[in-house]
């Protein structure tokens, strides 16, 4: 995922999977699988071990993983769940190879992908089939965040497992008036030089700072086409430059690296995916504690991040559970709850009952996150996946050079 995912983002965007191996070691036909009752499926998935391949560059995710999802799995299904740390391009790279080479049954069953990694991954063929109708949890979750990552139709290929904003966060008792919007934060980093920056734009987070520079000083029309030439982009981006930290010579690899630099007060801004990313880490001292949300008026771009299928997936059945049991309401709300994650939840409240309406409701929000008044009128839709890899392979040469 790309980095949204990040705490999100990533994605996000960034991403997460699950693999694993099943009871047998037959294959079952995918036919069998996706044309079985969910409760034949939650029977046989039963005493399997199920793999977590994911992201694991942050503590918060890894212990909702470790602490509250795996525990569920065991005693709800009898499922052995195990957490495996991993980057999620390299997990596209790797279905990629196994189905050039013909490799029928891999060793991954689920993946946390979004954006041009789905993109990608349904056109190259990599994904199952259609996992979303099987799920009985699926009739909860958002239709319009369901139907369709970054543009790209799902046609049912993978359940959206959160929904997120992206938001910088600041802090205060160092940035006494923050900017408000794109002109003013670049007057800020020249008044404030070494005092901001933001990742490499091959990661999720980095690249999706760019893309809302692009919302920002770029037309319309120029944002219809990822052929164009976003001069406006690459200039806003080279006048910052020299005002970054370590004078924009070099940029933290990853969104951790970057939190690890306002952890320290190198810098006084972060960013990223997911509006309550910054509560836990507030709340365990590693961020500082006067940290406040930022909303640009150019606006916040929107993630689904989701969960689907390997094609060569060995464990099918499990990972069908698991990724059930994720899109439940209990689980859901543990996630959305920022004592491990915070992250926005994928379902569409109204189908819930009141008593599960209500818990959603009286999750309370720091002063971290942002009320939900500070997104009106500026949500902004995910541009085409293609402008990912534009961004990827022009930023190096037109910026960071």
């Amino acid at each position: 995922m790309e980095q949204m995912l990040k705490k999100m983002i990533g994605v996000a965007a960034t991403g997460m999977l699950l693999a694993g191996c099943g009871a047998t070691s037959d294959m079952p036909e995918k036919k069998d699988v996706l044309g079985s009752s969910y409760k034949m499926i939650e029977q046989e998935a039963q005493k399997t071990t199920v793999r977590m391949y994911m992201w694991g560059g942050d503590d918060g995710i890894n212990a909702y993983i470790d602490e509250y999802v795996a525990p569920k799995l065991k005693k709800e299904h009898q499922i052995t769940l195990k957490r495996v740390p991993i980057e999620t391009a390299d997990i596209i790279q790797k279905l990629r190879a196994e189905k050039t080479a013909g490799k029928d049954t891999g060793v991954i069953d689920v993946v946390w992908i979004n954006g041009d990694n789905f993109r990608n991954a349904k056109k190259d063929g990599l994904l199952y089939g259609d996992i979303a109708s099987v799920l009985p949890n699926i009739k909860q979750v958002d239709a319009a965040a369901q139907a369709s990552d970054s543009g790209t139709k799902t046609e049912g290929l993978e359940a959206a497992w959160g929904k997120v904003q992206f938001a910088f966060h600041y802090d205060q008792a160092s940035v006494a008036k923050p900017p408000m919007d794109l002109s003013e934060l670049k007057d800020w980093v020249k008044a404030n030089p070494g005092k901001f920056t933001y990742p490499e734009v091959t990661d999720f987070t980095g690249n999706a700072f760019v893309r809302h520079v692009m919302y920002g000083v770029e037309s319309n029309e120029t944002l219809k086409d990822p052929k164009s030439d976003f001069k406006k982009t690459w200039d806003y981006l080279n006048d910052l430059k020299p005002y970054l930290w370590k004078e924009g010579k070099t940029y933290p690899k990853t969104l951790a690296q970057l939190d690890q630099l306002y952890a320290k007060g190198d810098v006084a801004f972060t960013m990223g995916f997911n509006e309550r990313r910054a509560e836990q880490e507030v709340a365990s001292g590693t961020f500082p504690k006067e940290t406040r949300p930022l909303i640009l008026e150019e606006g916040s771009i929107a993630s689904t991040h989701f969960l689907s299928v390997p094609f060569n997936a060995p464990n099918p059945k499990g990972a069908l559970v698991a990724i059930n049991e994720l899109l439940s309401a209990d689980a859901q709300l543990k996630k959305y709850d920022a004592t491990y994650w915070g992250d926005g939840t994928s379902l569409d409240l109204s189908t819930l009952t009141s008593e599960e309406q209500q818990a959603f409701k009286d999750v309370p929000a720091a002063k971290s996150t942002p009320t939900p008044d500070a997104f009106e009128g500026k949500v902004r839709a995910e541009l085409d996946p293609e402008f990912f890899e534009v961004i990827r392979k022009d930023w190096p040469e037109r910026v960071a050079r």
